[in-house]
């Protein structure tokens, strides 16, 4: 039983790790300099890009994972900058992009790209999408124990198909990205109520992501299955017609006259 206690709370721990360092990486930045993690700073710090400010977030967001950097740093950032509903929609509509850019390059690479990434867990991975289709993309992308950029290329590479894993992701990010960009939002403006709701909600969407989608990860976690071995074929009996046997008799040449 403590086995199985520590067990669980190290799968907790990685649930809610990265969630509390980012909110307390920002929270800190915030108290220690109120004048840098500031709305109007920040907006002053885009200023030159004037009305492209937006369009070069969303490439920013596009361009994400082949620079690999976490998508939750850009929501939050964007919602200090942008405040909490266009931000939601820039990185919306960065997320559809990036998983669109991540499914193309992984079907024109093909399957090498990710065995590497999944290592011993690709066939199950593969499996895993290609029985669950959209609902694999969508619960994937709401588990905060699987990372999304993984199981995109998984998808692809296991031949699902593109709108439905594409669709899937970006339902799946929506309500992260609202309380994401909302706790940015907040922190940047100074609304303390707003920043601890935002914070809350966002570790409750991970708890309730972590036990809905913890079918799919409970079946791409688990051993594969040994295939029994198929026995060689027998090679089929050639009928061998008897060879005639001469008698003695036969076989003595007749006397000379």
């Amino acid at each position: 039983m403590a086995q199985g206690g520590q067990g669980r709370g190290k799968v907790w721990l990685k649930v809610l790790a990265p969630v509390l360092l980012s909110v307390l990486g920002l929270t800190t930045l915030r108290l220690l300099g109120p004048d840098v993690v500031n709305q109007e700073e920040l907006r002053a710090f885009l200023k030159p890009l004037g009305p492209w400010a937006p369009a070069f977030f969303v490439l920013a967001l596009a361009l994400r994972p082949l620079v690999l950097l976490p998508g939750q740093l850009f929501t939050a950032v964007g919602g200090m900058v942008f405040g909490g509903p266009a931000a939601s929609l820039y990185c919306l509509i960065g997320s559809f992009l990036s998983s669109a850019l991540l499914f193309l390059l992984a079907r024109r690479l093909g399957t090498r790209l990710m065995r590497r990434l999944a290592g011993p867990r690709y066939p199950a991975i593969t499996r895993a999408a290609r029985k669950h289709g959209f609902k694999f993309a969508l619960l994937t992308c709401i588990n905060p124990l699987l990372p999304t950029d993984v199981m995109i290329i998984a998808a692809a590479a296991s031949g699902a198909r593109f709108w439905p894993v594409v669709l899937g992701v970006l339902i799946g990010t929506v309500p992260g990205t609202l309380l994401t960009a909302s706790f940015g939002s907040g922190l940047a403006q100074g609304r303390t109520w707003t920043t601890v709701a935002s914070g809350v909600g966002m570790v409750i969407s991970l708890v309730l992501g972590a036990v809905l989608g913890r079918r799919i990860f409970q079946e791409i976690n688990q051993a594969p299955e040994e295939e029994e071995p198929t026995p060689a074929p027998v090679p089929p009996r050639v009928a061998v017609a008897p060879v005639p046997v001469l008698s003695a008799v036969q076989d003595t040449p007749p006397p000379a006259p």
